[in-house]
């Protein structure tokens, strides 16, 4: 049991050496030059998503104004006088049809 101690003790032990060394040799520079993209990145994606939430705000507001404008009952009446025209030319075309 001792021995399997003393292995698990130089094992980690070599371990911890090894981190150290790579500890040593990593570049910490480079992490802070990629945090430092993704920070910008993250903030032209944020400048971007206002934008487009301005943007839709400003059609929605125009879409509601232009509703609002709209004579609803003048164009129905315009949409009933095309159907109107609109059955008469195929009752037209119906009689036309059987009297041949």
């Amino acid at each position: 049991m001792t021995e399997e101690r003393s292995s698990v003790q130089e094992a980690s032990g070599k371990v911890n050496l090894i981190n150290e060394e790579n500890m040593d040799e990593f570049d910490y520079s480079k992490i802070s030059d990629e945090t430092d993209a993704i920070i910008d990145y993250l903030e032209r994606l944020t400048d971007e998503v206002t934008k487009m939430r301005v943007e839709c705000a400003v059609a929605n507001i125009e879409l509601v104004s232009k509703i609002n404008n709209i004579d609803f009952e003048r164009k129905i009446e315009e949409l009933e006088k095309l159907f109107e025209e609109y059955s008469k030319s195929q009752e037209t075309t119906q009689e036309i049809l059987h009297q041949n």
